[in-house]
This record gives C-alpha cells, sequence and structure tokens, in this order.
C-alpha cells in the first residue's frame, strides 16, 4: 500500500488547522459583537465550501496513491507494470557501481574472447591470419594452440551535458599488443589501445574528437573469431583505427553524412619496439589527412528488411626521404541488404599508397579490391555466413613481396544468451609471394568462445 509522503500530509494538515481558527473565530466574534445573523451565516457557509474543497482534494491524493479511503474503499492501486518498474531500479540501484573522481556515471564492459585454432600453414598471426608467408627453411609448417589475447574491455562514461548537447566518453583496449621478452610471453599478451574518443550529440549531429574506426569504409564481414583485426583485413578489407576529428550528421531520415581531419598514418612505422617513434612520410608531409562518407540506409536489424548502400573516401600526403611529396588516396562503395532471414554485404575499393588501411597487401602503390558476403540467419540464436575477398596489387612498388592475396570463408555463430555466443570459422587462404609468383596455401579452423559483460 503506497503511503502519503511527508511533505503532502504537512501541507494537508496545515490547511486544515488555517481554516479551522478562522471558524471559531467567526463564532466567537459573532457571539460578542451581535453580528447579523445572515453575514455570519454567509461566512460559515464559505468556510464550509473551503473545508469540502480540502478533503475532495485529500480524496484525491488517497485515490492516485493507493491508500484506502474511510469506510474500507481503497483507491486506485498499483499496476503490475508499476510494480516491474520499481523492482527493476532497485535492482539497478543495488549493484555495485563504479565511482569516478567527476562522479560522472561510469560503465565497464568488454569481451573475452577464447579462440582455439588450427592452421595447415605458415600464417601470419596465428589466431586471426591474413596472409600466408614463406615457409621456413624446414619447409611448409602448421600450427595449432589456443588464446585469449583478442578478449577487450572498456569505459564508458555518460550524463555530461553541455547546453544542448550530450557529451560521452569511450576507451577500449585488447591484448593484442605483442608479448613480452620471456619464456611463456606468449600467455602474456601486452594491452594495446583501440578506441579512445569523447563525442558530443544532438538528435541528428555529433562531433567527436580521439581515436576510432577511420571514416573510411567502415562495414566489416561477418565473425566472432576476427576481433583485433576484421575479417579479409589484407584481403581486400580497408581497415584502420586512426585519431580524428569528424562530424556525423543525419541530413535526413535514412541520409547520414561523415567528415572528418584524420592523423597523417602512412603505415610506414619500425616493427621494432619504439617508445618514441619518429616522425614517418605521413607525419614529414605536414599536413592532415581528410576523409568523407555519404549513406543512405532503409531499415534496420528489427524490421523485416533492410538496405544501406554508402560511398567513403580519403585522401592524404606523404613526404619521402628523397624530400617528394606524394599524394595517398582510397574510395570505397560499400553496401547491406537483407530481406527476412537473408542477407547480404561488401565492399569494393581503389587505393594507392594506402598500405595502413591494408591495400595492396599492405605496399606502397595502386592497388584494387574487395569483399562479398552472404549470410543466412537460420533462428534467432543462429547465424550462416560465408564470403570471398582479394587484394591485388597493380602497381611496380605493391608487387615486390606480395602479388596477390585471396581469402575464402564460412562461419557458423550461435548466440546461446545475450551474453555468451559460440562460434566455428573455416578459412582458405591463397598468397602469391615474389616477383615471380610462388604460391602459398593455409586452411584455417578457429573454435570460438566469447563472453560478453
Amino acid at each position: 500500500m503506497a503511503i502519503v509522503s511527508p511533505t503532502a500530509r504537512r501541507l494537508i494538515l496545515l490547511s486544515g488547522l488555517l481554516l479551522l481558527p478562522r471558524l471559531a473565530a467567526a463564532q466567537a466574534v459573532g457571539a460578542r459583537s451581535g453580528l447579523d445573523v445572515n453575514e455570519l451565516q454567509a461566512e460559515l457557509a464559505t468556510l464550509r465550501g473551503e473545508v469540502a474543497a480540502l478533503k475532495a482534494a485529500l480524496a484525491d491524493v488517497q485515490r492516485a496513491l493507493g491508500v484506502p479511503a474511510p469506510g474500507g474503499q481503497a483507491g486506485a492501486r498499483v499496476s503490475p507494470e508499476m510494480v516491474e518498474v520499481l523492482k527493476s531500479q532497485v535492482e539497478e540501484q543495488a549493484q555495485v557501481k563504479v565511482e569516478s573522481a567527476s562522479r560522472m556515471p561510469v560503465k565497464v564492459f568488454g569481451t573475452i574472447l577464447a579462440n582455439t585454432f588450427v592452421n595447415s600453414s605458415d600464417a601470419i598471426w596465428l589466431e586471426n591470419p591474413n596472409f600466408v608467408g614463406n615457409p621456413g627453411a624446414t619447409g611448409p609448417r602448421g600450427s595449432m594452440s589456443a588464446t585469449a589475447r583478442q578478449s577487450r574491455i572498456g569505459l564508458e562514461t555518460s550524463g555530461i551535458t553541455v547546453g544542448p548537447w550530450q557529451a560521452t566518453g569511450t576507451m577500449i583496449a585488447d591484448f593484442y599488443g605483442g608479448v613480452t621478452g620471456f619464456q611463456t610471453g606468449t600467455v602474456m599478451g601486452l594491452p594495446r589501445l583501440l578506441y579512445a574518443f569523447g563525442r558530443l550529440e544532438t538528435d541528428r549531429t555529433a562531433i567527436e574528437i580521439g581515436q576510432d574506426h577511420a571514416i573510411l569504409a567502415p562495414r566489416d564481414p561477418t565473425s566472432l573469431a576476427a576481433l583485433s583485426f576484421p575479417l579479409l583485413y589484407r584481403s581486400g578489407n580497408l581497415y584502420l583505427r586512426t585519431p580524428q576529428v569528424r562530424i556525423d550528421r543525419r541530413v535526413s531520415p535514412g541520409v547520414a553524412l561523415s567528415m572528418g581531419i584524420v592523423a597523417p598514418i602512412a603505415g610506414d612505422a619500425s616493427t621494432d619496439y619504439e617508445f618514441a617513434p619518429p616522425a614517418g612520410a605521413g607525419e614529414r608531409s605536414m599536413r592532415p589527412a581528410f576523409e568523407g562518407r555519404l549513406e543512405f540506409a532503409r531499415g534496420s536489424s528489427s524490421s523485416a528488411g533492410e538496405l544501406a548502400v554508402g560511398g567513403s573516401g580519403h585522401y592524404g600526403w606523404r613526404r619521402t626521404a628523397a624530400a617528394t611529396t606524394m599524394a595517398a588516396w582510397a574510395a570505397a562503395v560499400d553496401f547491406n541488404v537483407r530481406a527476412g532471414r537473408l542477407g547480404a554485404s561488401g565492399e569494393f575499393f581503389a587505393a594507392d599508397n594506402a598500405e595502413a588501411f591494408g591495400a595492396g597487401i599492405s605496399q606502397s602503390g595502386r592497388a584494387v579490391g574487395g569483399w562479398l558476403e552472404g549470410r543466412f540467419i537460420a533462428d534467432h540464436r543462429t547465424t550462416v555466413a560465408g564470403g570471398f575477398g582479394a587484394d591485388r596489387p597493380r602497381h611496380a612498388l605493391g608487387r615486390v613481396t606480395r602479388q596477390d592475396n585471396r581469402t575464402l570463408f564460412g562461419t557458423t555463430i550461435v548466440q546461446l544468451t545475450p551474453e555468451l555466443a559460440a562460434s566455428l570459422e573455416y578459412r582458405w587462404m591463397q598468397t602469391d609471394l615474389g616477383l615471380v609468383p610462388v604460391t602459398r596455401r593455409n586452411h584455417h579452423v578457429n573454435a570460438v568462445f566469447s563472453v560478453k559483460f
């Protein structure tokens, strides 16, 4: 049973106390001064009306709060929906909260990802391979192991208001930053910064500053096994996380525009450990790079069907050791379509000196490529997907080490609960190495278990 709040109780009692003295005073004055009986009756009638109005107001409050009315008649009861809302609010407040110095809400989230994998040949990045390398002196070698290096952890803060804008901040890291120089260093994955950005948003516009997925070619194939880098990276799927300042704008229903200034990453950093990396060709250009994307979309993942088509581009510069400034650019078109349980998506690109995005199999020069996948949603828990990706350098600079790279994949993902998922993924990979093609192939099988929190 709901209880009248202390504030409401005080207001009701105060109103009654204020009226009672007026009634008593009117009767006493009338008796002493011999006022006209008609005037006294009129005053008493006014006071009785005010008392009746006060009682009616009190009855309304009792009915709204579910307090039994006099005589045993109960007012309106609290609905089951209200009970569930109150229960969820109590449970939420009972959770252990993360306390921040700013007193703003902070949420901890992440993914524990366990990979158990087998490679038939010399895969580059064993648990998430993207091309096949040259065999060792003893010939092609396979591998088998398990790892959790692709697991992620993140922090998010919200609830910050700046005029009409709502501000949020996000930071995410994984453990794919290498291993320590120790005998069992393979199980001591080093942290790696993935995302770190602040974002100001209204209902139609967002301004973001920090490191995030590049505006260029944001769509990725379906995979639970590839979290450190997306599936088909260096095999037709352009990808990069980069520091940037961007504006996202919903121009009209279904039409979105993104524009940004990004750090001039050239993909030429040393492969050795560097505490303070020197300026690369991109930084030496002394110019930022620019990116943009326009997307048209209809429907959503919760509707019967959906369609999205986007075009994006990147343009930057680099300055070589010979003090020559050259352009670096990439253009991509991507799509996603679904009708009922069947869906398809893909990306096609052309690029020049875009090895930082994986183009040209991470080699400078001209390259073209892309990927295509099909999906089938068997039921609300199971998704089956398969596809193909290829990257082919066109210019001589991009054909010195790797001439062609292609991957065929198939995956089945089972969502056991909203938090738990399992997957089995297969990849067939072929890489042509050297100016005189030498073909290397790899069969990769990956069993995945994932826990989100």
